[in-house]
């Protein structure tokens, strides 16, 4: 009988183990969280897929114009052997000639590793940009999700409500008016369902679109997140500095900053920019240009600061909001409890009790969304104190 027993339990336990492992699998499929969206969307994207090739395309010009430049001699070239000493004879280069074989060798390699390096900022840049756009759809699919619930448990009440005033009109205690308010009432709770419906529908298939799903397929529950910050996390002056450190606006002027300044360098080779007429012209011109992109990063400087500052602060009054809401929750909860004794005594109607059931509901949405509103403002600020995209 022990055998008989053991082996029952072992065979229901192989039964769980195949089977608990599936059902979790199905039901974290259809699950969304912020995540996940936002891996989804850039896994999906083809920006962020043209922009890495254009990393390998900007890596092998680079690598061959630098092995090219390798051979360029910047002194002499080399004419013939001399028959009668047997000796290799060269030609000099005069000085506007090596200026010319300067910027072949060393200033022209260093744009080809430019060009490279910004296709790789790019593709940050991009990823960060898709990351923010799913976490706009993320929000979008997180509301109108919910507001269905919401609908749904409002549609319910206004069925409970008609059932009741049914009875009292039979019974003689309202009117026909009563009762007609009622219907109204359970008509525009059922419409608002059907539309909240069709907006969730809508801003499904926009996600699926994005993060190259199925469209008609459809998650079983787009997850609530949630945060332990209470504030932002660096100050504001901290997140100035990173950000005019790391922008990618930033970087890629100052860097052909130091490209231009490097050329003016090469002209000036033995003070060929002071007596060659064409590179003279060339130093002016670059010059120029030198003085523009300085303007141009002293604006940049002043635009990302000023962006920084006022993010910030609207990420710090966003944290302020979430108290505020969750204070305002913890009221009508208290409210709710002092009105359910109030009930219990006989002194209020039921109805009463399902109005503030369902405003507790949509304060505890109204606080779920704007823990999210807050994650997505975090996100999108460490972004843009990060590479980029600004806002």
């Amino acid at each position: 009988m022990r055998k008989k027993i053991a082996a029952l339990v072992a065979a229901v336990n192989a039964l769980f183990v195949l089977i608990v492992p599936q059902t979790r699998a199905v039901s974290a499929e259809s699950i969304l969280n912020r995540q996940t969206a936002v891996q989804l969307v850039k896994n999906n994207s083809t920006a962020v897929w043209d922009a890495r090739e254009q990393v390998n395309f900007a890596k092998e010009d680079y690598e061959v114009q630098a092995a090219r430049s390798k051979s360029i001699d910047t002194e002499k070239v080399f004419l013939f052997v001399h028959p009668f000493t047997d000796e290799d004879v060269y030609y000099y280069y005069q000085p506007a000639e090596q200026v010319q074989l300067m910027l072949l060798k060393e200033f022209v390699p260093e744009t080809f590793k430019f060009s490279h390096e910004v296709k790789e900022m790019t593709v940050k840049v991009t990823e960060n940009a898709m990351a923010n756009a799913a976490d706009g759809l993320f929000t979008g699919l997180y509301s109108t999700y919910h507001s269905v619930k919401l609908a749904e448990k409002a549609c319910e009440f206004a069925k409970r409500n008609l059932e009741r005033q049914r009875k009292l009109y039979e019974n003689g205690l309202i009117t026909g008016l009563d009762l007609e308010d009622a219907e109204l009432s359970l008509k525009e709770a059922e419409n608002a369902v059907k539309k909240a419906e069709r907006d969730y529908e809508n801003m499904h298939r926009q996600f699926n679109s994005l993060a190259g799903l199925p469209l008609d397929f459809r998650y079983d529950l787009i997850g609530t997140p949630w945060t332990n910050d209470r504030d932002v996390t660096i100050t504001e002056e901290e997140a100035v500095a990173r950000a005019l450190e790391n922008r990618m606006e930033i970087w890629s002027t100052k860097r052909q900053i130091e490209l231009i300044e490097f050329r003016m360098e090469i002209y000036r080779y033995k003070d060929v920019y002071s007596f060659h007429r064409q590179t003279r012209e060339d130093y002016a011109d670059a010059q120029e240009e030198l003085d523009k992109l300085k303007l141009t990063l002293s604006q940049q400087e002043y635009d990302i600061e000023k962006e920084i500052r006022q993010a910030y602060r609207d990420l710090k009054k966003s944290f302020n909001d979430l108290e505020l809401s969750k204070l305002n929750l913890a009221r009508q909860k208290n409210l709710l409890e002092a009105t359910r004794k109030q009930y219990e005594a006989g002194l209020v109607p039921v109805s009463v009790i399902e109005q503030l059931e369902l405003s507790i509901e949509q304060l505890e949405f109204a606080v779920n969304m704007n823990v999210v509103n807050i994650l997505n403002k975090q996100d999108r600020f460490y972004r843009a104190i990060s590479v980029g995209p600004g806002y």
